[in-house]
């Protein structure tokens, strides 16, 4: 039987169009705010992406980079922003150049303005099972769980970071799955991903993730983004993998465009919140 595909570009569209639909209900076109220090080419191109992408759906996203910025002038400009009542969202672009802790720096954005949901607040209700606004790629493959009918199984996730292990492992609970997390000192990580119906993979590095370590019935999600002679590609071996499992998700074209998309949703639905609140 031939291996099925989870694409994420009919998912993230079909929530592009929810998401027009709901910023036509506003009667006000949201707002995010992007902050950037330095020239790093991959965080200008994920920026780019999102003034992009945001346009198209209705949403006006705004760069404001710096070569450089002092801790205590960015802390000032986040408290400008987070009493804006015309900005809805705010990011602060990686990496951050030497000196900056981003979890402390996050920490200082409201919980209902933190479109990438790694503050402190938010991230606490995700624990509790109280989700509000929550980290767009653990959004993104829960987004392919759902559409593709993978319900309350077991799930392996390679990860642990604040960004994708940590909070999507709650998020799976917080749904009923059954969730083993593995990280970089697990003894024989094949071991819990061959028992997992659902592998989540997202240790950046190409190729991790091979044949061996599923088997017949697995259905793997790529979080990877790497760039390998000019491609990108993720972190299973797809061409090994997909000759050994039920599902895989590509890369590009999986988890991607709907993370993309997730941090507008996150967009829309701060300004709800904020529209609600006055």
């Amino acid at each position: 039987m031939a291996v099925r595909i989870l694409s994420g570009e009919e998912i993230a569209e079909k929530k592009a169009n929810d998401l027009r639909a709901r910023i036509e209900n506003l009667g006000l076109e949201p707002s995010l705010k992007l902050i950037q220090i330095g020239n790093d080419e991959a965080a200008s191109i994920y920026a780019r992406a999102k003034i992009r992408r945001g346009k198209k759906i209705g949403i006006d996203v705004d760069l404001e980079r710096y070569d450089e910025i002092s801790v205590s002038d960015l802390l000032r400009r986040i408290k400008d922003i987070a009493a804006d009542p015309t900005i809805n969202g705010l990011m602060i672009e990686n990496p951050l150049p030497k000196g900056f802790d981003y979890y402390e720096i996050v920490k200082e954005i409201p919980y209902y303005k933190d479109v990438d949901a790694l503050s402190p607040y938010n991230q606490g209700l995700i624990a509790l099972n109280r989700e509000f606004l929550v980290p767009a790629t653990p959004r993104a493959v829960i987004d392919i769980l759902d559409h593709y009918g993978y319900h309350e199984t077991t799930v392996t996730v390679i990860n642990r970071s604040p960004v994708v292990g940590r909070p999507l492992s709650m998020m799976l609970l917080n749904r009923n799955y059954t969730v083993s997390v593995c990280h970089s000192k697990t003894q024989n990580i094949a071991a819990y991903t061959k028992n997992a119906k659902v592998v989540v993979v997202a240790v950046g590095r190409p190729g991790f993730l091979n044949g061996s370590m599923v088997s017949g019935d697995s259905v793997v999600v790529d979080v990877g983004i790497n760039y390998v002679n000019d491609r990108v590609v993720g972190d299973a071996d797809f061409e090994d993998v997909s000759k050994h499992v039920e599902a895989v998700t590509p890369v590009p074209g999986g988890v991607g465009p709907i993370t993309a998309t997730n941090i507008l949703e996150n967009v829309v639905r701060a300004a709800e919140f904020q529209k609600m609140m006055k």
